[in-house]
């Protein structure tokens, strides 16, 4: 290459005697370690989102390693991303590294849940689609570089591959008297302490919302480092974590920006989040676990979670943007919610957008036509979220509405009407989620316990009607 000049899409690059020029160079750089900052945010999308479930825990009370924090009340599940509007939470996030392995005892019961890592890979189900499959277990949670005790033979353990692994159950019954009951007899401590467990601190989180989306700016880098100078480092990470190097995020190293490396972290984050933004609402991905990615052709409605459930691996390669769409939107993932076997688990169905391609506008109304016999075990429900925050509408109600809601209206043949807008229809307020003028939401359709129509697409479900403002 000797030419003296070219024009890129990076700008025009300079070169002298076939080589770029000092101040091209440092373009260079420049562009190189803004390029990876975008990267790096797709990358990190995991880990920062559940970090901010783990801040979420800390405001509600949770300062000891093995503090648990159920989210139920409305304020506190409203900043959940992606929540389902009818289960209680139960969260954790014990310290390996203080702690040393710690047990989860879970009772038997209408529980789901999972043990993941603070990325978010999944490492086991717990409850009805677990080992204990809803029987109860004592679980020994074993962290990296930690043995397995000599006398743990009554325990099913399991190896969690962070430093601060992410506990989380759902309460599946409706009540919320039978879900503090289930949640006082779950217990979380320190394996040594198992002669004499502390008592245990388990948080009922009310008040003001905090929002566990991931910040935007350079709290999201501030986060990020937060993770990568506690967890270990694995070899799938290690060329990501050399392209932070530059930008002043390195493991054991203190994270003092200068003002370009702030500049351009600043801009990484912009844009990375806008490109995680283009792959949750325009998915370019055509299959899942489901195989083919949309549901039915009759209708817009694609499977939520574009994952595979096991080991977010692909035949060749790692779900890279697989990964950031999911859990820019979502938080968690397990082989549970992409249920292959009727009857058991939940599967997830989304739309972003209505049949023409337009946003769903929160200031018109829309009606969703439910037929009969939607193929659920157990319970079904329509769930709106707002665009921005990727949690509840702020509507100061529900932003949720399914088959165990009371009082809604079924009609004679068994089919239901939903309708999402900014008023109720008169008869339907039952049926009903309030949308904010202004403000464009998406929609999850769940099916807890799904059934055979299901799985062979066999059931429709229509795309949204727009009834107008």
């Amino acid at each position: 290459m000797n030419t003296d000049a070219m024009s890129t899409r990076s700008g025009d690059l300079e070169f002298s005697l076939g080589i770029p020029t000092h101040d091209t160079a440092m373009d260079l750089f420049d562009e190189i370690d803004y390029q990876r900052a975008c990267q790096a945010y797709l990358w990190a999308v995991p880990a920062v989102g559940t970090s901010g479930w783990q801040y979420a825990n800390t405001h509600y009370g949770a300062t000891g390693d093995c503090d648990m924090v159920a989210y139920r009340d409305p304020a506190a599940v409203r900043g959940i991303l992606t929540p389902n509007s009818t289960v209680a939470y139960v969260i954790a996030f014990p310290d390996l590294s203080a702690t040393g392995p710690v047990v989860w005892e879970i009772p038997p019961g209408p529980i789901g849940g999972i043990l993941m890592s603070f990325w978010q890979e999944p490492v086991s189900d717990i409850g009805l689609a677990g080992p204990d499959r809803g029987e109860g277990a004592r679980y020994l949670i074993v962290g990296p570089g930690q043995e397995i005790p000599g006398d743990a033979d009554d325990f099913r353990v399991l190896h969690s591959p962070s430093v601060m692994p992410f506990l989380g159950l759902r309460l599946l019954p409706p009540d919320t008297d039978a879900q503090k009951a289930l949640l006082s007899q779950i217990q979380l401590y320190p394996y040594a302490a198992r002669d004499n467990p502390p008592e245990q601190n388990r948080i009922w989180a009310a008040g003001d919302t905090f929002y566990q989306a991931q910040p935007e700016g350079m709290a999201y880098w501030d986060r990020l480092n937060e993770v990568i100078q506690r967890e270990v480092v694995i070899d799938r990470d290690r060329f990501l974590l050399a392209m932070l190097r530059p930008l002043g995020i390195e493991k054991g190293r203190t994270f003092q920006p200068d003002s370009r490396q702030e500049r351009l972290l600043s801009e990484g984050a912009r844009v990375g989040q806008a490109m995680a933004q283009a792959t949750t609402f325009f998915k370019r991905f055509t299959d899942c676990a489901y195989g083919p990615l949309r549901y039915r052709d009759d209708a817009h409605w694609h499977f939520a979670l574009p994952l595979n459930p096991v080991n977010q691996r692909a035949a060749h390669y790692d779900q890279l943007d697989e990964r950031a769409a999911w859990f820019y939107e979502a938080i968690s993932s397990s082989e549970a919610m992409i249920s292959l076997s009727p009857g058991v688990g939940s599967a997830y169905m989304s739309q972003y957008a209505d049949a023409a391609g337009h946003p769903f506008d929160g200031s018109a109304t829309y009606r969703l036509h439910v037929p009969p016999n939607p193929p659920a075990a157990q319970f079904w429900e329509l769930t709106c979220y707002d665009v921005t925050t990727r949690a509840f509408l702020a509507n100061g109600g529900n932003s949720g509405v399914g088959s165990n809601n009371p009082g809604l209206v079924v009609n004679s043949d068994g089919s239901v009407d939903l309708y999402i807008g900014p008023g109720a229809p008169e008869g339907y307020e039952h049926n009903w989620i309030e949308s904010v003028p202004g403000t464009a939401w998406f929609a999850y359709f769940r099916l807890f316990g799904p059934t055979e129509p299901f799985f062979d697409r066999a059931w429709p479900l229509p795309d949204f009607e727009h009834l107008g403002r």
